[in-house]
């Protein structure tokens, strides 16, 4: 008799837990409550499509490496100056240790995605397309 009575709470106790502990656990619930994580597409990298806006949007505009007179002489406006001073650039922006400065100045490092689509394009041979 008692064994079967604790067998009983036991039981009780477990179908409780079980059934309390899976509150928000279906897909839809969970995409419904909580924002979904973009991912970092990294597909079909180009240097036109992918790699000259980074560079535009953090690197080439205001007066920094854009224009007729780019800063350390480094302008990331053109394919050919790009690819020229990519060793410098690459490790400016990773924040490499040997960097002379890391880039872009004030402002905060490219994110890992943007890091990471440079890093492709690079490894792929910096192709111009």
């Amino acid at each position: 008799m008692k064994i079967r009575l604790i067998t009983l709470i036991v039981s009780a106790f477990a179908l409780s837990m079980a059934l309390s502990a899976c509150y928000n656990d279906n897909e839809e619930d969970l995409y419904l409550a909580y924002p979904v994580n973009t991912t970092c597409d990294t597909t079909n990298v180009t240097y036109s499509a992918t790699v000259a806006p980074i560079f535009s949007s953090y690197c080439s505009s205001g007066s920094c490496h854009g224009g007729s007179n780019p800063k350390a002489g480094i302008s990331t406006s053109s394919y050919a100056s790009v690819t020229a001073n990519i060793t410098k650039i690459r490790a400016s922006i990773n924040e490499q240790p040997g960097a002379t400065t890391f880039m872009p100045k004030d402002g905060s490092k490219l994110s890992s995605c943007d890091l990471t689509k440079i890093d492709i394009w690079i490894n792929h041979g910096m192709p111009n397309n």
